[in-house]
């Protein structure tokens, strides 16, 4: 192990029992979409960096394993996925004062068009590759 690997692993725990920040968490309270989103955020974070880590890492059995461990993060997001999205509508209806219709049709139209600029991104930076 490496001095680079175990920074990175201090850095991280380091990260995830950070005091303040949990108390910033604890500050939604009773709020279960800002927690699950938190949650979901870090798991995401957790994700990209061990992404990053494969790309530079030049033992083929460690990167394997670390691209096993971020498919099975991505299968757990996958999950928690409608928990966010039906604790999001009811968040939006409760703050709008909306019939449920209505959110739903907007939540489509935010979803539509943040596909549509992801597609758009990615051709551009496809297009810068080549």
């Amino acid at each position: 192990m490496t001095v680079i690997d175990i920074l990175t692993r201090v850095d991280t725990i380091c990260k995830k029992y950070d005091v303040d920040k949990q108390r910033e968490s604890n500050i939604s309270g009773d709020n279960a979409f800002a927690r699950l989103y938190g949650a979901f955020e870090t798991q995401i974070e957790t994700a990209l960096e061990k992404a990053e880590i494969v790309t530079k890492e030049k033992n083929r059995t460690s990167a394997v394993a670390m691209n096993a461990e971020i498919r099975r993060i991505k299968a757990r997001l996958a999950e928690e996925v409608p928990k966010l999205q039906r604790l999001a509508l009811k968040r939006v209806c409760k703050v709008f004062s909306q019939p449920k219709s209505t959110v739903e049709n907007i939540f489509s139209l935010a979803l539509v068009v943040s596909r549509l600029r992801q597609t758009t991104i990615s051709t551009e930076s496809e297009r810068e590759e080549t």
